[in-house]
């Protein structure tokens, strides 16, 4: 009779776990999902690449990235010439990203532009 009773109150637990489930991770699944489906804050977005801040903010980005450079040269205890190496690997790699930089910039302020046209137009009615 024990056995019984058991194996039913697991079948309910476990029937109520599953019913529950998908709202315990709604929140999280929405919350996480406006960012990543294109939901953000345009006007801010663009004010922030007209003004250079925020995540459009490289010079920071770069000085950071060389300093971490030179102190993993440092614990890697390279020789000039290796270091002559390691800074020609890093050029080739700073030169490609400036490539894909130029091409995401073109496209933001494309992006920028055609929000501030459509925002004139609300403006204006």
């Amino acid at each position: 009779m024990t056995r019984k009773h058991s194996l039913m109150t697991a079948g309910i637990l476990v029937t109520a776990l599953a019913a529950a489930s998908p709202f315990a991770f709604a929140h999280d699944r929405d919350h996480k999902g406006d960012h990543h489906r294109g939901k953000h804050n345009i006007e801010q977005m663009c004010e922030q690449f007209r003004d250079g801040d925020g995540p459009f903010n490289r010079e920071d980005r770069m000085a950071e990235m060389q300093e971490r450079r030179a102190e993993m040269a440092d614990r890697l205890k390279l020789t000039d010439e290796q270091r002559q190496i390691w800074d020609e690997m890093h050029q080739e790699k700073i030169e490609k990203h400036q490539e894909r930089m130029e091409k995401f910039q073109e496209k933001m302020q494309e992006r920028c532009d055609d929000a501030d046209k459509r925002q004139d137009k609300s403006e204006e009615k």
